[in-house]
C-alpha cells in the first residue's frame, strides 16, 4: 500500500534532487523552493499502481523503478520502463490527456507535483517547456516505433 504523501520541502535529499533535476536546475533557487512547496514525496511497493490515465499529475522518479504502461488490443502493455530522475506526466504538464498508467516495479519513491504547477513553469520559463516538450516528442517517436500489440 502506498505511504501516506508527506511533504517534500524541507526534505534536504529531495530538495538536492529537484535542483539537479534536469528540468529544474535552471530555475531560480526561489522558483525551485516554490515548486517544493507544492510537492509531495510518496512511496509505493512493487506492483502497485501510482498514477491511472485521469490523475492530473507530474511525477520525477526519485527511488526505484517503474513501468508505463499503455493499453493494447490485448490488454496493458508496456510503453516504457522509468528509472531514477526520468519524468511521468509530460503531456499533463503541457496541456494534453494522458493515456498511460504509471505503476511500481520495484518500491519507488516519487516525487508529485500538481501537473498545472509544472505547466504554468513552462509557460513562465521557455527552456523547462522545451525540455518536456523535447521529452515527449522522444516518447511518441518511441510509441510510434513499436510494433503493434
Amino acid at each position: 500500500m502506498a505511504s501516506v504523501p508527506r511533504e517534500a520541502f524541507g526534505d534536504l535529499a529531495t530538495t538536492a534532487f529537484v535542483d539537479s533535476s534536469i528540468l529544474f536546475r535552471s530555475l531560480e533557487p526561489d522558483e525551485r523552493r516554490d515548486l517544493l512547496q507544492v510537492a509531495q514525496l510518496v512511496t509505493y511497493s512493487a506492483g502497485e499502481l501510482i498514477s491511472d490515465e485521469g490523475d492530473d499529475v507530474f511525477f520525477i522518479v526519485r527511488d526505484g523503478s517503474a513501468t508505463v504502461l499503455g493499453q493494447g488490443a490485448a490488454g496493458p502493455v508496456e510503453l516504457y520502463r522509468l528509472e531514477r530522475g526520468a519524468l511521468f506526466g509530460v503531456g499533463r504538464a503541457l496541456g494534453s490527456a494522458r493515456a498511460a498508467r504509471l505503476e511500481a516495479l520495484t518500491e519507488v519513491t516519487v516525487v508529485a507535483f500538481p501537473a498545472q504547477v509544472v505547466g504554468v513553469l513552462a509557460e513562465r520559463f521557455p527552456k523547462v517547456k522545451k525540455l518536456l516538450q523535447a521529452v515527449q516528442t522522444a516518447r511518441d517517436k518511441e510509441a510510434a516505433s513499436r510494433p503493434p500489440s
